[in-house]
Formats: C-alpha cells, structure tokens, sequence
C-alpha cells in the first residue's frame, strides 16, 4: 500500500538504515562507569566531547572499545530484528548499518549472532563522524546510490533522530518508553521491533514532522487539499516573498508556479532566507533548493493540473485560500 503526499509510510522508503544496539542487537552496554571516570557524570556525548579529556582521551576510547566488544560477546538478537531484515531482504530494498559503535565489535556480535552484515556497515572507525553529524547518514546513502529524502533511518536513540532530521531524511524511533524533549523531534514512533515490523507489513499513514503544526491545527483534510495546490506567486508578496514561500509550503501547498526570471542581488537582499549561492540562477531553481530542505513534498513548477490564479498578497491570508 502506498499513501498520497504529503503522507508517508516507512514501507514506502526507497532504502533503510538501520542502528545497531538496540534496534538488530541486544549488546546491553553500560557506559555510566565511563560517564563516572571520565565525565563527572555528566550527560556528555561521549564520541564528541572525547577532545575535551586531553592526554586522558586515548584511555577512554580503549575503555569503551572494550566494554562494546565485551558486550558484542554477549549479543543476542533484539526481538524481530531478524524478520524485519527478513523483510527488507524480500522487498529487494537496499539497506546498511550506521553505528557510533567500533567496527570491531560489531563484526564481533555478528559472529555471535550467525548474521550476514550487509555490504555496507558504517561505525565510528569509518569516516571523521558519525550521527547525530547528516555527513555520516548522508555519505552512507551515497554507497548505496539512493537519496536521504528516499532513505529511512531505524534507531532507538535521540541521536539517530536528529541525524536523520539534519540529513533531509525520514525516521522511525524504536523505543518502548521517550524521554522528555524528544517528541519535537519525532518522526513516528514504535514501541518495539515487533510493532515496526507489523507496520512495515500492514502500513498505516504517518504526517510529516514538517506538516505536523498544520493537521494539528487545521486537520488532516486541510493538509490533502492544500497539497493538491500548486500556486503562483503573487506580485508582491507579503511580508516579504521567503516569507510567503515559506509560509505556504509549511500549510502543506503542494508547489509554486514561478516566472521564468533570474534570481537578483537586490532579491537576495529582500529575501535573505533564500540561498545567496542563487543569485545570478533562475528564482525557480532558487526557492526549488529552499523547498527541498525544508519542505521536501512540495515543488516548484511552471505549469500544473491545477491552479489557483489569485493568491492573497499577505502570508495571513493563505491559511483561507488553501482551505477554500
């Protein structure tokens, strides 16, 4: 089953990455000895914040490579994470493992498990980052020749949310309880591998987090028939025309009809939101890129099925149009 956009489902991702330590392997790490030694406790990131420990860094890296290959002696399978790869390897979708573990312990807990690790495997060895940074999802989607707007992220933690979310792509949090502060930044949620599964199986329709403001407010009707709208920009929008831009794609507009005219410094100057790498190109081209980190569902065209030939001028005035 598929879902018209703005909608989505997980079983429509074009390709999957997946976490390692609690979404396919149970390792059961315990970091909190190193929080204790190392940190003083506090909620440091452990990976990134390594550079502020001085001459003590290299000691704490070779800890926590051993409590991982310790744990990865001990994996066990999370439960479902074998059918849903079963799964992902029927549908002939293209997957990959990204990790802020070592490479060494996750070939360990493979072993362990009796697993076949897909051709890609993406750890903290590989690279000079790993998630939340985009650039380690992000050149991950590039082995597998797919893009991050087509590509899922599986994880269990606030990092691969964020991640994903910086990386233009879509994500399913796998966790039976959320901590306080994530929910802004979730995407659709599942209680267990289990529940995932059952939803990649029989899908059901996710908002995207970008539309989510506006079906809470307007209701999801509001959202498939601003979607099927593609506007004109008008002459002279208000209160400024990345505003406008900006206000119609997050009310959910389907795309935007643009002159075929060029992208000036003195636009730029009135609209500072908009790339300055476009002036001198084509406006369309110009608000395309704007749209696509932000609002990747809706598009810039310069004709369409159907189109509405008086916008109001004023950004106050879309929420009516569209719901007109």
């Amino acid at each position: 089953m598929t879902f018209k956009t703005p909608f989505w489902s997980p079983s429509q991702a074009s390709a999957i990455l997946f976490d390692w330590d609690g979404v396919i392997a149970d390792t059961r790490l315990d970091f909190s000895g190193i929080r204790e030694k190392y940190y003083g406790h506090r909620r440091a990131m452990l990976l990134e914040d390594a550079h502020t420990l001085g001459p003590a860094r290299e000691a704490m890296m070779s800890e926590l490579e051993d409590i991982e290959v310790r744990g990865a002696e001990r994996a066990t399978w999370i439960v479902c994470a074998r059918e849903t790869l079963e799964w992902v390897n029927r549908v002939r979708k293209p997957w990959a493992i990204v990790s802020r573990n070592c490479k060494k312990s996750i070939l360990a807990a493979a072993e362990v498990l009796g697993m076949k690790l897909p051709a890609v495997v993406r750890s903290r060895d590989d690279g000079d980052c790993v998630k939340p940074d985009p650039r380690a999802l992000i050149e991950t989607c590039g082995l597998l020749s797919v893009s991050p707007a087509q590509t899922l992220l599986v994880g269990d933690y606030i990092y691969d949310v964020m991640g994903a979310r910086r990386a233009g792509m879509r994500s399913a949090l796998v966790r039976d309880k959320i901590e306080p502060g994530w929910t802004e930044w979730l995407e659709c949620s599942f209680s267990s591998m289990r529940e995932f599964l059952e939803n990649l199986e029989n899908p059901s329709e996710f908002i995207p987090w970008e539309y989510k403001e506006t079906a809470e407010k307007f209701g999801n009707d509001f959202l498939r028939r601003a979607h099927r709208i593609f506007i004109p920009l008008p002459q002279s929008p208000r209160p400024s025309l990345d505003a406008w831009v900006a206000r119609a794609a997050s009310l959910g507009a389907g795309g935007f009809l643009v002159k075929d005219e060029i992208f000036s410094p003195d636009m730029w100057r009135r609209n500072p939101s908009l790339d300055i790498a476009g002036m001198g190109l084509g406006l369309a081209e110009t608000i395309g890129e704007f749209l696509r980190e932000r609002w990747p569902f809706a598009s810039v065209a310069r004709s369409a099925d159907r189109t509405v030939p008086f916008p109001p001028q004023d950004a106050d005035g879309l929420p009516e149009f569209l719901s007109s």
